[in-house]
């Protein structure tokens, strides 16, 4: 499992640039994000190969923001490399509440973040598919 950083952050002009200006004032990068509208507040969750120092760095800027954990899996980046995920996680009977990806390499792979009801039992079944769990972003 990996942590994820979730930040909310009020839906206003500027709010977003100065989250991602604190970041990159301490020189975090960002990996993976997505940012979903919750109305008045948006959660921005992305992935970091410094979790908690970008929680630490965000808090100290008076941020909402939390750890959350989640799987990140590698899976290959062609036309249906999400097929062999999503059969391992139905052939067990296991729900994805939460996901989003990206591409690492063109053409080559890709990661999943995936988050559910038993993140021990996406493991398994991930790792049972032969698929890769990342337990770093370095």
């Amino acid at each position: 499992m990996y942590n994820e950083v979730r930040a909310f952050i009020e839906n206003k002009p500027g709010k977003l640039s100065h989250m991602l200006e604190v970041l990159a004032k301490a020189e975090i990068d960002i990996l993976a994000m997505e940012i979903a509208d919750e109305g008045r507040f948006g959660v921005v969750k992305f992935l970091t190969a410094e979790p908690e120092r970008a929680k630490q760095m965000l808090a100290d800027a008076n941020f909402a923001v939390v750890l959350n954990l989640v799987v990140v899996i590698e899976i290959p980046d062609k036309p249906g490399g999400l097929v062999s995920l999503s059969k391992a996680l139905e052939s067990v009977n296991l729900n994805v509440t939460d996901a989003y990806g990206c591409i690492l390499e063109r053409g080559k792979r890709a990661i999943f973040v995936v988050k559910g009801d038993n993140l021990e039992a996406i493991e398994a079944a991930v790792q049972n598919a032969g698929l890769k769990i990342l337990d770093t972003l370095r």
